[in-house]
């Protein structure tokens, strides 16, 4: 992380010694609701973005304690670069939590328009809502399933590919491990220690493969079929062999997870997923299963998990639905459109065959309701209701809780 980071602004280094070179000189330009720098010949672009929620919630109880109140869910800024439109980069932090985290940052190089190929840390290739930013989720907080399976964000090399019919993704990524066991977390974002050099040793703990391909049978202004799948193989090569499973219950206010467990003696893990969006109109239709196979050694049973969700939208104002072809998800809505969703999610952590190490996770059922107001390209407010049903093998046992969640979300 740290030797990436290092390149990134090292590339901003070299952006602005050829923008001198040649001679050129910013000129802010404003345009869509957004402002940048460019030099007059158009070679060179910088832009500042970044973006604040502000959530609250209100949470009925049953047997858990879940303390209401709010919190400021997400503050980011971000640096964009672009240079001869070819090479480009991208630098994102979460200053949220009182601290800060590195979000997607990487280096990018657009083989032509319709493909490119990028390194540095961001999501791997895998489903719809893994790749989604949170700043056009339907919902405030992603499927419990994505959150307890995805992959998330590791460092690697991925090469991307669209046209009007298919779209597919695929790439190689590893994760850094410090062989000390206590660790500044500043030290693994900025490169900060106190420590001599030479106990600063970084190894790659474990490695993988995660590929998504998509098929277009239907794209047009009115109607859309999207059929996907995904895949990801990782190996663990760590000293710690252990992995964790775990969801909040659709929410972040209240950060206990409610379902979960630890997996040990881990070899390597596979998963797949499957994906499905269908839009007539202004009614949408989305859906993903997840199922992921954790390969233990040889003296303890594997452990399966597995998850799927299904959610509804439909524009009560506003423009009908619209298909980002580069992403292969839907646009956001345009200003002033008013959205109604709904959606149900399963997660299931329990595998009963593997009771000889406690695999029995939980299984999570929660029923939402939600209302999007996009009142601008920039401003938006969620509104979400959400029903969340826990059975005996959830932390706290069977229970049924109630929670009401608002959002007003900044973006530029």
């Amino acid at each position: 992380m740290k030797t990436f980071i290092l390149s990134a602004f090292f590339l901003i280094m070299m952006a602005g010694n050829a923008m001198g070179q040649l001679d050129s000189t910013l000129r802010w330009i404003f345009q869509n609701d957004t402002c940048h720098y460019q030099t007059k010949n158009k070679k060179f672009k910088l832009k500042f973005g970044g973006r604040i929620f502000a959530d609250a919630a209100y949470y009925i109880e049953d047997k858990t304690e879940l303390e209401s109140g709010g919190e400021i869910r997400d503050l980011r800024l971000r640096l964009d670069l672009s240079y001869a439109k070819k090479w480009s980069a991208s630098i994102n932090v979460d200053f949220s939590e009182m601290e800060s985290e590195m979000k997607d940052t990487y280096i990018r190089y657009d083989i032509n328009s319709k493909s490119f190929l990028r390194g540095g840390y961001f999501y791997e290739p895998f489903g719809i809502e893994q790749t989604e930013s949170t700043n056009s989720t339907r919902f405030m907080h992603v499927a419990s399933t994505v959150e307890a399976l995805r992959p998330g964000r590791n460092i690697g090399v991925e090469y991307k590919r669209w046209d009007d019919f298919y779209y597919v993704g695929a790439g190689v990524f590893g994760d850094l491990e410090f062989n000390e066991e206590e660790y500044s977390p500043y030290y693994y974002y900025w490169g900060f220690s106190n420590r001599d050099d030479d106990d600063n040793e970084i190894s790659v703990s474990r490695y993988g493969i995660s590929a998504r391909a998509v098929v277009l049978p239907v794209l047009s202004s009115w109607s859309i079929l999207h059929i996907g799948a995904s895949g990801n193989y990782w190996v663990e090569d760590k000293e710690d062999r252990t992995l964790r499973f775990q969801s909040r219950a659709a929410t972040h206010i209240e950060n206990d997870r409610l379902i979960g467990l630890e997996v040990e003696h881990i070899k390597s893990q596979m998963m797949y997923g499957l994906e499905l969006i269908c839009t007539s109109g202004d009614l949408l239709v989305q859906t993903e299963l997840i199922k992921k196979k954790v390969y233990r050694e040889s003296n303890y049973d594997d452990y399966t998990a597995e998850g799927w969700y299904v959610q509804f939208g439909y524009i009560l104002k506003g423009n009908s639905y619209k298909y980002n072809r580069q992403s292969a998800r839907i646009f956001q809505p345009g200003k002033g459109t008013i959205e109604l969703v709904a959606r149900y999610n399963e997660t299931d952590l329990n595998d009963s065959g593997v009771y000889n190490f406690k695999g029995m996770g939980g299984r999570q059922r929660d029923y939402s309701l939600g209302a999007n107001w996009y009142i601008s390209r920039n401003v938006l407010m969620r509104l979400n209701y959400t029903k969340v049903d826990l059975d005996r093998y959830a932390m706290n046992g069977e229970e049924s809780i109630h929670m009401i969640q608002s959002r007003l979300q900044y973006s530029f």
